[in-house]
């Protein structure tokens, strides 16, 4: 609940909506999908500044990469036929795993990012397939990966508007371990591979709800280069992932546990990868 707002606001520019940000940050928070905002208890905020109106809910391909606006809602992505083109079922079958059609028709891309949120399904996909963002801020426009995004101080964040998906030629896999599609994980993991004959040229492990922010395991990664994909590979991943994982606990799950998880979904995740190139 919040009590005392007194505005709610749509700028029709990402411009204008900045300098309202800008003007109050402690007071003002911005809206997208809404399920973030209608969750907030806060009697700090007076100001709701609404992004419907800015333009961000469209997708577009351009020559070496799809820009997704960040109003775009999870089914609306999940649906569009650039995005399956470029990917096939790996947005399909991945954010199907979220709730039901209608909460994703609330939710959008840049309302998953932006919060911040260590268990975002969400994030940890667009992670697994090398995306970056387009943010506007204090220092116009700039594109900046959703790691370096996560570590800027929320008295300077931007606002996201575009998500950049690259152009890529890359097998992907995501798992998330829940007790149900409603409830937020206990762990996820996204792993993508590029691969020249079998051979693993590069990869990304990427795993969130730790419960810290979604971070890859670069160590993982780097252990992978120039190997021979075979049988035995889901096998060495999941030993890999097992000796490097960085977690931690809460009420949800203890660290080990979760270390467990990562081992397992890791391995599920290459053997589906497996299933395509083998």
């Amino acid at each position: 609940m919040l009590p005392n707002v007194k505005e709610f606001i749509r700028p029709e520019t990402v411009q204008e909506a900045y300098a309202l940000l800008e003007k109050n940050r402690k007071a003002t928070v911005l809206l997208a999908g809404g399920t973030i905002v209608s969750q907030m208890r806060s009697s700090n905020i007076e100001t709701i500044v609404d992004l419907r109106k800015t333009g961000l809910d469209k997708i577009v391909q351009k020559p070496d990469e799809i820009a997704a606006g960040a109003m775009v809602t999870a089914e609306q992505f999940r649906q569009d036929r650039l995005i399956a083109d470029r990917y096939g079922d790996f947005f399909y079958d991945s954010f199907g795993l979220i709730g039901n059609w209608q909460l994703r028709n609330m939710i959008t891309l840049g309302g998953s990012i932006a919060p911040r949120l260590g268990w975002s399904d969400i994030t940890t996909c667009l992670m697994t397939v090398g995306a970056s963002l387009l943010v506007y801020g204090q220092d116009d426009y700039q594109t900046l990966c959703i790691g370096d995004y996560f570590q800027i101080p929320s008295s300077e964040r931007p606002i996201i508007t575009h998500i950049i998906l690259p152009d890529e030629d890359w097998r992907y896999a995501f798992y998330r371990f829940a007790r149900s599609a409603f409830d937020i994980a206990t762990l996820n993991m996204g792993i993508a591979m590029k691969l020249n004959d079998r051979r693993i040229v590069s990869s990304r492990i990427v795993c969130g709800s730790r419960p810290m922010f979604p971070a890859r395991m670069e160590s993982v990664e780097e252990s992978l280069v120039d190997l021979n994909f075979d049988e035995q590979t889901p096998g060495i991943v999941r030993s890999l992932v097992y000796d490097n994982f960085s977690g931690g606990s809460n009420m949800i799950a203890s660290s080990e546990y979760r270390n467990h998880l990562a081992s397992v979904l890791a391995e599920r995740a290459v053997k589906k990868i497996g299933e395509i190139i083998l």
